[in-house]
């Protein structure tokens, strides 16, 4: 195995804790790689959906507001196609 390092806090540390042993080294690593992966796992517990369950209620949901269409202003509706695309590639 051929190691290059360019960090010198790490050569030091390679050289002088480990002895320039790259088994211990590859070791360590592969020690801390497992910890790391351990350590940064999400617990996920299942939530059951009948208790948090929120239910979206409507009073008249037959009329239709008029100020709630977001594109009563729009005329042509190609030409407001076409000012969409130009605004998107600039």
């Amino acid at each position: 195995m051929t190691i290059h390092i360019d960090n010198p806090e790490i050569e030091y540390f390679f050289v002088h804790e480990l002895k320039s042993d790259v088994k211990k080294f590859s070791d360590f690593i592969l020690k801390n790689l497992k910890r790391h992966q351990q350590t940064n796992t999400f617990d996920i517990t299942p939530v059951d959906p009948q208790k948090n369950a929120y239910k979206l209620t409507f009073d008249d949901i037959d009329t239709v507001d008029p100020d709630a269409n977001p594109f009563k202003d729009i005329d042509d509706v190609a030409q407001y196609a076409r000012e969409l695309r130009e605004r998107a590639w600039r």
